[in-house]
């Protein structure tokens, strides 16, 4: 699961997707054209028989002689057929060849049985017999030139011909002997077709796949290549994060250490020397009662200041610490009047890292509910076990509508979602009007 959540696979499974829909689609595209330039070359070829191979063998008159039938138009017809077939049909150069003219009689056939018959021409071939060029279709074995009574043969034993076969037949005019042209109809087989488009296509397929798919591969290794730099540039961006957060907790510690050490020392010497002289019999009544005044004054400031800088740097932010680190975090609360309440399980191995991030969210949400909740109670709930920790932060104040619009100032918390999403947790806010906050928060173990 982890591997599908990288760039660099997710790159490389749409690459290779595209690669393969690619190929197909340009496989379907070169296919169809070579189907389509086979045709036309069997077109090509039709016309080149119609005038150069079968148009002079045609004798004069052989249309005029059909209608008569006598020895002269069966010496014709014999030798014609002899030529075609020795030279077109044996040869298996087309399946079939007709002969028409414009009314429809077939003066030949490689087909004998048809010979003579007359049919209807459609429309095609009578535009293609009246304006020239050739046309092409596949056979229609319902036509009646393509049936065969019951019982006959449906395959001619010299041409090898079949009306069951798929075919396509393509026609042109055909000149001969200057009379009127006759249309010149050939058979091919879509076996046939389909073979020399086969031939068409492989001698330049991997001539068009092999740059497209050179082409894909440098791409995809190019996004391979930009999703390394975002995954690198992430990591720097969290780099500097953690050493802004470095910075931070070191300057915090600097000021927390020098408030201790500087003026949390003179305050604590100063509330014990007042006190002290508040206790000294020589001291005067009226100076002993503002010197008491003045002590338990330094006393609660100096309570105020020790958790102020609890806030500012927790002395034990580790696993260990957590517990007291929290707990001097809701000191606040009771000046506040306040309820407040800690409870830690489990944080045994929670590392140090997410023990600090568990008391920074909290220290957020123990803060806005001191602030702005109004409330009367807070509970800070943290639990670890070996899959990760979970920090609930709840109050019963008058809550707020999060959908709603918010002082930026007041919800710090939002600040913290990238840096709880850049340790692979989550950071949920669930409030409403008058019914309190919850804030949780879990993180995976790491």
């Amino acid at each position: 699961m982890r591997l599908l959540k990288s760039p660099v696979a997710l790159f490389l499974i749409v690459a290779i997707v595209a690669v393969a829909a690619l190929i197909v689609g340009t496989n379907e595209r070169a296919d169809s054209a070579a189907s389509d330039e086979a045709i036309a070359e069997a077109s090509s070829s039709t016309e080149i028989l119609a005038k150069a191979a079968v148009g002079p063998l045609v004798p004069p008159g052989l249309a005029r002689l059909t209608s008569r039938q006598n020895a002269r138009y069966f010496v014709a017809l014999d030798q014609l057929d002899r030529e075609i077939k020795q030279r077109l049909i044996d040869l298996k150069l087309v399946r079939q060849i007709n002969i028409w003219t414009e009314d429809g009689v077939l003066v030949y056939s490689s087909d004998p049985a048809l010979i003579g018959q007359k049919f209807e021409l459609d429309a095609d071939q009578r535009r293609v017999l009246r304006a020239g060029g050739v046309g092409s279709k596949v056979v229609d074995p319902d036509r009646p030139e393509n049936q065969r009574p019951e019982g006959a043969s449906s395959r001619d034993p010299q041409s090898g011909a079949s009306v069951t076969e798929s075919q396509i037949q393509i026609y042109t005019p055909m000149e001969y002997a200057g009379r009127k042209p006759l249309l010149f109809e050939t058979y091919y087989n879509v076996d046939d077709i389909s073979q020399r488009s086969s031939e068409i296509y492989g001698s330049f397929r991997w001539i068009t796949l092999g740059p497209l798919v050179l082409l894909i591969l440098l791409a995809t290794l190019l996004l391979v290549g930009l999703a390394r730099e975002l995954t690198r540039a992430g990591k720097d961006r969290e780099r500097l994060l953690r050493s802004a957060m470095d910075a931070s907790d070191a300057e915090r510690r600097r000021i927390a250490r020098d408030l201790h050490d500087g003026v949390v020392q003179d305050l604590a010497g100063t509330a014990f020397s007042v006190s002290a002289v508040a206790r000294n019999p020589e001291t005067p009544p009226d100076a002993r009662d503002t010197l008491t005044a003045a002590g338990t004054s330094l006393r609660s400031g100096l309570t105020s200041l020790r958790s102020l800088l609890a806030e500012i740097h927790p002395p034990d932010l580790h696993a260990e610490g957590l517990a007291s680190a929290l707990a001097d975090l809701i000191a606040p609360a009771a000046a506040a009047g306040i309820q407040a309440s800690v409870s830690v399980e489990g944080t045994e191995t929670v590392s140090n890292q997410d023990a600090a991030l568990v008391w920074r969210v909290a220290q957020e949400a123990v803060r806005n509910a001191i602030r702005h909740s109004g409330a009367s109670t807070i509970a800070v709930t943290v639990r670890g076990n070996g899959d990760g920790i979970t920090l609930e932060v709840v109050d019963d104040g008058t809550g707020f509508d999060p959908a709603g619009a918010r002082d930026p100032d007041r919800y710090g918390l939002r600040g913290l979602r990238s840096l709880v999403a850049d340790s692979g947790g989550t950071l949920e806010v669930r409030s409403s009007p008058g019914e309190g906050t919850t804030v949780r928060m879990e993180v995976d173990a790491r």
